[in-house]
């Protein structure tokens, strides 16, 4: 069965259409759900880059190799633990820097937008 059981159709001129449409896309949704988002007042985002992703893939692939030398060097009782845990954390602050800039820079283009 259904979850939505009422259909309603409207009309939009070509401005409005094509503003919904390029909501839908940069947002990785259907054209209904950007509709439906805006009823209950939820935030669109932009879906990120490729290369995005790709960037936090690699990051994390370096911070678990520190983390397995990390694992090392306390299996073997290492006195420089401290120097590999603070690569580790810098690379964890690495991959939150990246993140924040991404989305505020999309926060700040949506307040342009507004």
């Amino acid at each position: 069965m259904r979850k939505r059981n009422h259909r309603i159709v409207f009309y939009l001129n070509d401005e409005e259409f094509d503003r919904l449409t390029t909501l839908a896309k940069e947002s990785g949704r259907s054209r209904e759900d950007v509709i439906r988002a805006a009823i209950e007042r939820k935030r669109l985002t932009q879906l990120p880059p490729v290369d995005y992703g790709k960037l936090i893939f690699e990051t994390r692939r370096v911070g678990q190799n520190v983390n397995r030398l990390l694992r090392i060097a306390y299996a073997n009782n290492y006195f420089n633990t401290p120097i590999i845990e603070e690569c580790l954390e810098k690379i964890r602050g690495l991959e939150r820097k990246i993140h924040t800039a991404f989305f505020e820079t999309q926060e700040e283009g949506d307040d342009k937008n507004s």
